[in-house]
């Protein structure tokens, strides 16, 4: 009996021995490994790092709500820890759901994301990208997942879809919001964008803001509009931009009061339909025409081959006396 008490007694002491020497200075090592780590990156951010952060590689998370995917996160690093709240996030890439299908991804340099809310902040480089080709660059983004909103409080580039005219849509807007939940992006501010078109032509258009949609390539201009287009100044509230077969620019309606000048003729009508594709515009609501003095109204009134012949159905004319 008192040989087998040695022997566990020699037993444990080796035990302790192993514990002692071995195992625990290889976890205080990782320990300390992590601790480094997490120092490092936050001193590339320019943060400090809390006691007892933690460093991990290759990041992966989702989030639902609901029973479906809010968001799906992929980071090439994340330090932080439980007790901070925030994860800090290097090369992030975040897609965005909408009835289990990707809506919106957003790209960038560093990130933060908030573990109780699940919100998430991306600074550097970011671009946010729509399934149907729109891209938008900012300096930054920010989302709530409350409001399922993605928000830009500084200027965004917008690049469109290309069509087979050739280049999309480019525009400078002062700020945005996308809607998730209704694959739509709104610009905010002042707002200018070019489109350009066959032959050399652009169609250039300002206005006080913008609305896209992530479904189709179909767009809205709102509050006071400008546009020109091939020698051709209009003004109006609202212009919206439709696409016809091959994702390409057919049409441009204005409504809500519009004014029309040219070289020689100057036009109000309560809405202007631009056929582009047809070199046709047609005006309806009380349209009335101005050429040298001439005044021409009725029902409707088409510009044809862009503006060098008129075309009036119910024809109303005033015409200026001359003298003899």
């Amino acid at each position: 009996m008192t040989k087998l008490k040695n022997l566990l007694f020699i037993g444990l002491l080796v035990f302790l021995f192993v514990e002692i020497l071995i195992i625990f200075p290889n976890k205080l090592e990782h320990q300390e490994e992590q601790e480094k780590e997490a120092a490092q990156n936050a001193a590339q951010t320019g943060e400090q790092a809390p006691q007892g952060s933690q460093s991990m590689q290759g990041v992966h998370l989702v989030e639902s709500q609901s029973g479906q995917r809010d968001w799906e996160l992929f980071a090439n690093s994340a330090t932080g820890s439980q007790a901070e709240g925030t994860w800090r996030l290097k090369t992030v890439k975040v897609l965005f759901y909408n009835k289990e299908k990707v809506e919106f991804t957003v790209t960038g340099d560093t990130g933060t994301i908030d573990q109780k809310l699940k919100d998430i902040n991306i600074v550097g480089n970011v671009v946010t990208r729509s399934e149907n080709g729109y891209s938008f660059k900012t300096p930054s983004i920010y989302y709530s997942s409350k409001n399922r909103q993605i928000r830009s409080p500084e200027q965004v580039v917008m690049a469109g879809p290309r069509d087979k005219a050739g280049a999309g849509m480019f525009l400078k807007g002062s700020r945005m919001v996308v809607h998730v939940d209704q694959s739509k992006m709104v610009i905010e501010g002042t707002v200018t964008a070019q489109k350009p078109m066959q032959e050399g032509k652009v169609v250039e258009v300002s206005s006080d803001g913008a609305e896209f949609s992530g479904k189709n390539r179909e767009a809205k201009f709102l509050g006071a509009v400008r546009m020109s287009y091939d020698g051709m100044k209009l003004e109006g509230p609202e212009a919206s931009f439709l696409y016809g077969a091959g994702e390409m620019l057919k049409a441009v309606n204005v409504r809500g009061g519009v004014k029309v000048s040219d070289m020689d003729k100057y036009a109000t009508s309560e809405s202007v339909n631009l056929d582009l594709l047809a070199d046709k515009y047609t005006f309806k609501g009380k349209p009335k025409v101005i050429q040298n003095n001439d005044e021409l109204s009725g029902e409707e009134i088409i510009f044809l081959e862009g503006g060098k012949k008129v075309k009036v159905e119910k024809v109303r004319a005033k015409m200026e006396k001359k003298d003899e």
